[in-house]
């Protein structure tokens, strides 16, 4: 999952249909034939539904496990929290003792 899935995992040559001259793209054919318009469209029509699909299966596990991931620092930071808040009122505790045996002292 390190592997970042852009736009070019949509761009699937691997279907049926998608023959052409010597391999090429839809675009790369439109494009030695000379006509922009016909390259505008192809341009368009290269997503295919597989390539699609795993774009979002990708991303939605790498937001998966960031999620994970943001939960387990949550976890941590809370636990951080409640172990100096309780630190705090230990402290608070002690000046206030201390300021009750100096009251009783002078």
């Amino acid at each position: 999952m390190d592997e970042q899935a852009g736009p070019g995992v949509f761009f699937s040559n691997n279907h049926p249909g998608a023959g052409g001259a010597k391999g090429l793209g839809p675009l790369a054919e439109a494009a030695a034939a000379g006509d922009g318009a016909a390259a505008a469209g192809a341009a368009r029509a290269q997503y295919s539904l597989p390539g699609i699909l795993h774009f979002l299966q990708h991303e939605w596990a790498r937001f998966e496990v960031e999620r994970a991931q943001w939960e387990v620092e949550r976890a941590e930071l809370q636990a951080q929290i409640a172990f100096l808040q309780g630190e705090r009122k230990g402290q608070e505790n002690l000046k206030k003792d201390l300021s009750k045996r100096r009251m009783r002292l002078g």
